[in-house]
């Protein structure tokens, strides 16, 4: 019967151990280990929220990029077809250089439908109205007033005709209104020989 007692003793202080003794040792090494497993779980948060900061960011220059090339050369092109359609449904073509300006950044006007669209009538050349025209070589691009005379558009030939005696005027005119017919430079010169 001692054995028996004995062993009973055993397992009791067995049970006690494991019911006191191993939560309380257990505790505290997890209370040694608790700052090293915190302080790898951080580090672990950290590269994952850097990791993605910089995801976003390369995503927000790309965007920036796509948009400045936009702007670059996507504005340029379509005000390019514009102007394309805009001549076609003016039936000028390619008789008369038309020069869209960029237009300073402001608020949009509001839109106005109109009863009706408006018609667009084919450009046909202007009469002359000059009656005292001499006949000059409408070839000779070189002897006229303005330098590069060809490689202007109109605005920048209607630029340049204030000033010009009479005489460079109707020679200018004379040579329009043989080769582009350009309405805009015909028409300032009508004004100006008034």
């Amino acid at each position: 019967m001692t054995d028996n007692g004995n062993g009973e003793r055993d397992r009791l202080a067995r049970a006690l151990e494991l019911a006191i003794y191993a939560p309380v040792g257990l505790g505290l090494y997890l209370k040694d280990l608790a700052p090293t497993v915190l302080n790898m779980f951080v580090a672990r948060g950290r590269a994952e929220v850097d990791r993605h900061q910089q995801a976003v960011q390369q995503h927000v220059t790309s965007a920036r990029s796509f948009g400045e090339v936009t702007l670059a050369f996507g504005v340029p092109m379509l005000r390019q077809r514009v102007q394309t359609q805009v001549d076609a449904l003016r039936g000028k073509g390619a008789e008369e250089d038309v020069v869209i300006a960029a237009a300073p950044e402001r608020e949009p006007e509001p839109v106005v439908q109109a009863a009706e669209p408006p018609r667009w009538e084919p450009a046909t050349p202007p009469p002359p109205v000059l009656s005292s025209i001499p006949t000059y070589d409408a070839e000779a691009s070189a002897d006229l007033p303005i330098p590069g005379y060809d490689a202007l558009s109109a605005s920048q030939v209607v630029e340049r005709l204030a000033g010009l005696p009479a005489s460079d005027l109707d020679a200018v005119y004379a040579y329009e209104a043989a080769h582009r017919q350009r309405r805009t430079i015909l028409g300032k010169i009508e004004q100006l020989a008034v």
